[in-house]
């Protein structure tokens, strides 16, 4: 009879257990996430990048077959060899495709730091809207429970009284409220796990993980002492201009060079590339200084608007403080209190969008190349 009992009481528990573990196997794992830990596991994950490591190999090969091709540097004074002409100028574009494609990696790694930083804080701007909207919510639960009441009360007097119909009225109104408000928090908690969703997938972590991140979006104004001299930076350090001044120097070869093609290509061809790819260089350079200036405008602009906002969450904040006193005095209803804590709420939203915005150019504004190659679309 013992062991039928405790036969008994272990199969139950391992039907227990069983029906347990699924629960358990879909429980969102919740890691603490730092932003600086974010990048590494993107890194690491990242299928371009390690495309662009097979890419450096790749050229590097074909530069060196190129060199071993090339029997003589070929000169003014050594004749006009078409082979030897067509070799050494195939080693220049070999040389230069191999230079790119290593600062291409560099590149790639700007792209996935700017492209993590924007994930990680859309979800940070993801949750504050989904606080936002839950208070709207309890406000608007609240305000139906007060229509209610003022409903009822109004069924006592006469059916067809105004105040009776006011009453009808504002009920009415209240439950449409409180249905938009529920819509609005669905919306904003399915943007929430979209956020997610995108950060998850960059990282390789599950898409159903609630990471915990732990680092808070600051804000820094931009600090620039001389606009003219931070132009002259990015410029230096921009992938697409070193590729179109490089471009040129390689021209600038082909002008000696007769048969650089593998062909005979006449000198007035060979002045007209030269003349493209300078005229092609000096666009780059055009465009990029245009595109830091507009971004440090853009940033200036976010600024003041920030300061704005901070002055708005400071007076929501102070509204608050005072509806809390006049609740506690009773002189305020709990509807004041939670009508001034989704205003703090909404403000405080404002500032980490700003926040992110202005994070997000201030990155752009130093590497401007880096959108083209977060994988993003920018």
């Amino acid at each position: 009879m013992m062991k039928k009992l405790v036969l008994s009481v272990l199969m139950a528990a391992l039907v227990f257990v069983n029906a347990l573990q699924p629960a358990l196997a879909g429980e969102p794992a919740r890691p603490e996430l730092s932003l600086s830990k974010a990048i590494e596991m993107a890194v690491k994950q990242s299928k371009d990048l390690k495309m662009d490591e097979l890419e450096i190999k790749r050229t590097e090969a074909l530069r060196e077959e190129a060199a071993d091709r090339l029997s003589f540097t070929p000169t003014g004074d050594s004749g006009y060899d078409p082979e030897v002409e067509a070799a050494w100028y195939s080693l220049l574009q070999a040389d230069l495709t191999w230079r790119m494609s290593k600062k291409s990696y560099d590149a790639r790694l700007d792209g996935i730091t700017l492209a993590v930083c924007q994930l990680y804080w859309n979800v940070l701007k993801a949750r504050e809207n989904v606080k936002v909207k839950e208070l709207a919510l309890e406000l608007a639960r609240l305000e139906l429970q007060k229509s209610q009441s003022a409903y009822r009360l109004g069924l006592t007097g006469r059916l067809q009284s105004s105040g009776s119909a006011a009453s009808v009225k504002g009920l009415e109104q209240a439950v449409a409220d409180v249905a938009e408000a529920e819509s609005a928090l669905a919306a904003a908690q399915n943007e929430l796990d979209k956020a997610y969703l995108k950060l998850n997938q960059m990282l390789g972590l599950h898409p159903g993980d609630r990471p915990v991140l732990v680092d808070k979006l600051e804000f820094y104004p931009l600090q620039v002492a001389d606009l003219d001299t931070e132009v002259s930076r990015v410029l230096e350090n921009s992938p697409s201009v070193w590729l179109a001044e490089q471009k040129v120097t390689q021209k600038k070869y082909a002008t000696d060079l007769m048969f650089a093609s593998g062909q005979y290509t006449p000198y007035d061809v060979r002045q007209a590339e030269l003349a493209q790819a300078e005229l092609d260089a000096r666009n780059a350079r055009d465009a990029l200084e245009m595109q830091v200036r507009e971004l440090y405008h853009t940033l200036k602009s976010l600024e003041e608007s920030y300061k704005s906002a901070e002055q708005a969450a400071a007076t929501a904040q102070e509204e608050l403080k005072e509806k809390q006193v006049m609740f506690r005095l009773g002189l305020a209803t709990r509807a004041d209190v939670l009508a001034a804590e989704v205003s703090l709420a909404s403000a405080n939203y404002a500032l980490t969008d700003l926040a992110a915005q202005h994070s997000y150019n201030k990155m752009v504004f130093q590497k401007p190349w880096a959108p083209a190659y977060s994988g993003t679309g920018g």
